[in-house]
């Protein structure tokens, strides 16, 4: 590839992801003129329009959609063959890009990061936080935490543990309208839904050995789950969250549990990785010291 052709891709990739040409010249130390005649020259090399620009705002065409993709592919090859002389001395460095779910990552990866860097100074790591299933080979993930069964055979898993859903409120919930004694109750309180267990349909409960989504009365939803867990709290009605994400709470007596014995199978918790590639020695790190503190996490929520 020619240096100019790299240059360019580097500087049209950066563009994008600022979102602007003066953010992409301030990042790269590069002038605004400097920038813009890359970017023209670059489009006329293609023969093709990349970005549509306004005073405002840049967008991607439909073609600068797919170069774009390609251009990232390309640079984190190059990134990846350049690191392998660190890889070499077992040197762990270099940008890393990890995601996981957003009250997860928030509760227990993101506290994990501060002991990382500082034993790890030459890394750098972009978290991610997002309740949606984010692509890693597209979107250039080295790590992610995922709950839930793996389809994506590609992917190497590492297993960290398991959660599980717990039905709760709190207890000045139940001393106003009764204790459930079975899911079918729930049609007769106020339930809160957090839209991140797709419970539009209902809730998940086991009974008499089969699995099944019973119908709730539903007061509020939210797609967040600690506002969920914060309207439970406050006596505004019962959820039906994760293990991990009311763990605290039960702990400290602002939420009490309900129908345990309906809980249905618990969730598997795994840290996966791109495979068919050398790993590289910034992830091997990080899952030495991350993979333990996980487990132990959630051996504390673990519900079987």
């Amino acid at each position: 590839m020619q240096p100019d052709r790299f240059t360019a891709m580097t500087y049209f990739v950066r563009i994008v992801e600022r979102g602007s040409l003066t953010g992409a010249a301030r990042d790269l130390g590069k002038t605004l003129p400097a920038l813009s005649r890359s970017l023209r020259a670059l489009e006329e090399r293609l023969g093709a329009r990349l970005l549509t620009r306004t005073t405002r705002a840049i967008s991607l065409t439909e073609f600068g959609q797919q170069y774009y993709e390609h251009c990232r592919r390309i640079l984190r090859d190059v990134d990846e063959a350049e690191g392998l002389a660190g890889e070499a001395g077992q040197v762990a460095q270099g940008l890393m890009r990890i995601t996981a779910p957003l009250l997860f990552g928030r509760l227990h990866v993101a506290p994990l990061v501060a002991p990382f860097l500082a034993a790890h100074p030459r890394v750098q790591i972009d978290l991610q936080l997002t309740d949606s299933i984010v692509s890693m080979v597209d979107d250039g993930i080295d790590l992610s935490i995922r709950i839930g069964d793996l389809h994506d055979s590609s992917l190497v898993a590492i297993p960290l543990g398991h959660v599980g859903r717990v039905v709760c409120a709190a207890p000045s919930y139940w001393v106003a309208h009764g204790k459930l004694q079975h899911p079918q109750d729930l049609k007769q309180h106020h339930c809160l839904t957090f839209r991140g267990l797709n419970q539009e349909r209902g809730w998940l409960f086991r009974v008499e050995g089969e699995e099944r989504y019973w119908p709730i009365n539903t007061a509020y939803f939210c797609n967040e789950g600690s506002a969920v867990i914060s309207v439970a709290r406050d006596g505004g009605g019962i959820a039906q969250m994760m293990s991990y994400q009311v763990a605290a709470d039960i702990a400290a007596g602002k939420l009490t549990p309900a129908l345990e014995e309906y809980a249905p199978h618990p969730l598997p918790v795994h840290a996966v990785y791109p495979g068919g590639r050398l790993l590289p020695a910034k992830v091997r790190a990080l899952l030495d010291e991350w993979v333990p503190k996980l487990r132990a996490v959630l051996s504390s929520v673990d519900p079987v």
